[in-house]
Order: C-alpha cells, then sequence, then structure tokens
C-alpha cells in the first residue's frame, strides 16, 4: 500500500477531532475578525534520502500524442514527477496548515487548476469545502477532469467535468464525511494528475522550489500545524506565535518511508519499438529526464 494512500488514517490518528472540526463539520463556521497584532510563521519542509523514481506514462496509450509530447522526453514519453526536491533537500509541492484557527483574517480563497499542455497545475492545491473549485483548460484539446475524495486506500467519484478546448468551469468541492484529500486526473490521458487537502482557515501555505514556506497575520496562540505531502506520512508539530512576533517551524520527511509499488518502478522503456514508428517532433515546452 502507498503511503500516499495512508495519509487520511495518519491525519485522523493524529489530529483526530481537530481535522474533523476545521474541515468535516458544516455547522463550524471561520469567523473573519480584523487582525491587528497578528505574527508570522515562518519555516522550511526538505526531504532525506534517494529521491523516489519518477513515473513513466507511455503516451502511446493516450490521445493526442503530437500535442501532448510538447512536454516529454523525447522519446513518447511523459514523466510525473511527484518528488520535486531542491539541490540543498528543499522539499516542494508540501501544504502546510495551522489546525483550530477559530478567527482570523479574510478568507477568500478560491483554488484553481490549470490544464496546459496535457497538465495539470499545480500538482498541489489546497481545497475548501463546500467551496467553488475553478477548472482552466488553456489546451486546445479536449480533457476529462474527473474528481475523487480520498480515504484510506478507497476513491470516491465526487464530480466528472469534461473541460472543452480553451475552456473555463467551476465546480462544488463536496467532501465526503470524515475525507480530507482530494485527487483530479484526466480521464483520457492518465499522466494528468494532481491533489489537494482540505483546509479549514486561510493560514495554509504550498512549499516552494526551496521547501520554504510563510504564514502571515496569524492570531497570536498556541496551534497544531501539519506538513503534507500526497505520497508521504502527514506530520504534526505545535507552535506558539506570539503578539506581532515571528515563529519557525521545520519539517523533515525520509524518502525510504515511501511505499511504491512494482508497476511504477519501471526504469526500462518496453513500448520503445512501437513509439519509435511514430514521426514525433521535438519536446517544445520542456524536455524532460528522470
Amino acid at each position: 500500500m502507498r503511503a500516499g494512500w495512508l495519509t487520511a488514517s495518519a491525519i485522523v490518528a493524529g489530529f483526530s477531532c481537530l481535522l474533523i472540526l476545521q474541515v468535516a463539520s458544516v455547522s463550524w463556521a471561520y469567523e473573519e475578525i480584523p487582525v491587528t497584532s497578528g505574527g508570522t510563521l515562518r519555516g522550511r519542509v526538505s526531504l532525506t534520502g534517494a529521491l523516489p523514481p519518477t513515473r513513466i506514462f507511455h503516451m502511446v496509450f493516450s490521445p493526442n500524442i503530437t500535442f501532448c509530447t510538447r512536454i516529454s522526453d523525447g522519446h513518447g514519453n511523459r514523466l510525473l514527477k511527484e518528488f520535486r526536491v531542491s539541490a540543498d533537500g528543499g522539499f516542494q509541492d508540501v501544504v502546510v496548515a495551522v489546525v483550530g484557527v477559530e478567527k482570523g483574517k479574510r478568507f477568500d480563497y478560491t483554488p484553481e487548476i490549470n490544464l496546459e499542455n496535457c497538465r495539470i497545475g499545480p500538482f498541489v492545491t489546497p481545497v475548501r469545502n463546500h467551496h467553488t473549485f475553478t477548472i482552466v483548460n488553456k489546451d486546445p484539446v479536449v480533457h476529462d477532469i474527473q474528481a475523487y475524495t480520498i480515504k484510506d486506500p478507497y476513491a470516491f467519484g465526487m464530480f466528472n467535468k469534461p473541460m472543452l478546448p480553451e475552456s473555463t468551469a467551476s465546480k462544488n468541492i463536496v467532501l465526503r464525511k470524515d475525507h480530507y484529500l482530494f485527487k483530479t486526473q484526466c480521464g483520457v490521458h492518465d499522466f494528468m494528475q494532481s491533489w489537494g487537502m482540505a483546509v479549514g482557515n486561510p493560514y495554509f501555505a504550498v512549499t516552494g522550489v526551496d521547501g520554504g514556506f510563510t504564514i502571515s497575520d496569524l492570531p497570536p496562540g498556541t496551534y497544531d500545524v501539519v506538513a503534507w505531502h500526497p505520497q508521504m506520512r502527514v506530520q504534526t508539530k505545535q507552535v506558539t506565535v506570539a503578539a506581532n512576533g515571528e515563529a519557525e517551524l521545520t519539517f523533515e520527511f525520509d524518502s525510504s518511508e515511501v511505499d511504491i509499488p512494482l508497476h511504477d518502478l519501471q526504469t526500462g522503456y518496453r513500448l520503445q519499438p512501437a513509439l519509435d514508428l511514430i514521426p514525433l517532433k521535438p519536446p517544445s515546452v520542456e524536455l524532460q529526464t528522470p
């Protein structure tokens, strides 16, 4: 079983009623108030150990090969990089969220994903339960966006939205009870995937290319803070933020905890002879390397 599928169980075990109150309860409401003496939480997330292998998708199985190979390895294969780490170990695409904040700054966040060059971006997007979710298709081809809520190893369909070329659509996020994880993928291009974690207040961030994050205007107090990546077990730490002060947190993930199924450990290209028969142009947007 992959570590990513274990995340929901880890959240329930580690944070219990905190996330249930913050994310899943319809009756619990975050209150927007002026924050005049808020503090700032800064930090960094790192990944130690050998970088997990990149997933390989053979594009011969998908339509629009000529267009979608604008991003490829140059041989008709798309690589899905689920782990992006800087040279000094900074771990990108990790959601860092403060839980249990009942009152604070304005919460006007509306998540958005973009479909461009047969890729869903960003790879990780926090979502809000019972709020809209925007999908923007920038490609001249059709995509079929399927959305799921995740709990333990099970995925439950939430919506299926065919996206016409160069179109925009909005869907409502309705997570099942005690569900906190969200996944989107394209039904016709299986290498197009993205993830999300539900948040119940505006005090969250997604780590950048250096693994850093900043969360500002946080009301003074002591809080639990979670760090989550779709293929890692969730981590939690506690922090105290003083009025007009700054606090720091670091999270360190270990790549040895990732459980990758055998079919994703392929290092060769078993369909290369078939792909060689297709006259493919060199990638024009990005040449991918493992």
